[in-house]
């Protein structure tokens, strides 16, 4: 039993010293740092929610279905296509809403997707002319934000490897190979312009309007990324 314990104990031995000469940083002297990446990036998809009810104008009821019909020919003359335009909730159908008269009213939740702030305004025009309820702003982003976000990690690590790099040239030592990196939570950060914000504009004639929408975009959505990385020093 003692010859077998002892063998075992041979047998493994070599194992222990080749995990201990394996781990990071054990024998080799090294550096640990934070990196970071940040990118402002100007939306191109811009998502409008808004509601169309079914109403009454003195005794005449204003039917949801001629609601949509004049707001899809008004999105066609705003040059926008149709496609961009869908239900807030594909599953879901009319809406119904039981009012103190027995009259029910329908209610239609839409989804509108635009690239331009000077499409946006127009959008928020037309909204008010045809009398929709609700618009607002849901969210913004970029037809290309997975790219983004790669070339903004990316910058991370380069950062990582620079600030190692002139931390050891105060004492004379210079950056080696990386031997651990981490990617740290991230976060993208945007505040958009409400309906509110939009008001002014649209009181204003088509030729200050252009000139002005610029100044009244909204924030750009801002990518930032760290990464914790570990050099070892020559």
């Amino acid at each position: 039993m003692k010859t077998k314990i002892l063998v075992l104990f041979i047998a493994v031995l070599p194992l222990l010293a080749m995990s201990q000469e394996n781990t990071p940083g054990k024998e080799t002297p090294y550096i640990e740092v934070v990196g970071t990446g940040e990118m402002e990036i100007v939306p191109d998809q811009i998502y409008i929610s808004f509601t169309l009810k079914e109403r009454f104008e003195g005794k005449k009821k204003i039917e949801l279905e001629d609601q949509e019909k004049e707001m899809k020919k008004r999105l066609l003359k705003l040059d926008i296509d149709l496609k961009d335009l869908q239900l807030a909730d594909a599953n879901s159908d009319f809406i119904t809403i039981k009012r103190k008269t027995k009259d029910v009213i329908a209610s239609k939740d839409y989804l509108l997707k635009v690239s331009t702030t000077g499409t946006l305004g127009k959008v928020f025009e037309m909204l008010d002319e045809i009398n929709a309820f609700n618009a607002n702003i849901q969210r913004v982003d970029h037809s290309e934000i997975k790219k983004f976000k790669k070339e903004v990690k990316m910058l991370a690590v380069q950062e990582a490897k620079e600030k190692a790099g002139y931390l050891l040239s105060a004492i004379g030592e210079t950056v080696g190979k990386p031997l651990f990196i981490q990617e740290r939570e991230s976060f993208d950060e945007f505040q958009p312009m409400r309906k509110s914000a939009m008001m002014p504009m649209m009181a204003m004639d088509a030729a200050v309007q252009e000139e002005a929408l610029p100044e009244l975009s909204f924030q750009k959505i801002k990518l930032k990324y760290s990464v914790f990385a570990r050099f070892a020093i020559k």
